[in-house]
């Protein structure tokens, strides 16, 4: 076996091993906190539907009881168009 084929059969090797790494994304919950960070109910909504056009598999939401965007968000995620992600509190 040459070089560059035990290279790849070992690439392969390694490739079928991994194991799924899941992104769990904490800007509206994180971000909201920063000084002088008022998200709004759309703002959140269209930061959510960019997050889950990139791929992340869970985005933390925030908690919805402090503020009336974060309770607003949680019910009007079905009716967004951000399937992928589910909104965690």
């Amino acid at each position: 076996m040459s070089p560059s084929n035990n290279l790849a059969s070992q690439s392969q090797e390694n490739s079928q091993r991994r194991e799924r790494l899941y992104l769990y994304d904490t800007t509206l919950r994180d971000g909201a906190q920063t000084q002088g960070v008022d998200f709004s109910l759309e703002d959140k909504g269209l930061i959510a539907q960019q997050l889950d056009v990139l791929g992340i598999d869970y985005i933390e939401a925030g908690y919805p009881a402090p503020n009336q965007p974060a309770r607003s968000l949680f019910p009007r995620r079905r009716r967004l168009e951000w399937p992928s992600s589910p909104p965690l509190a």
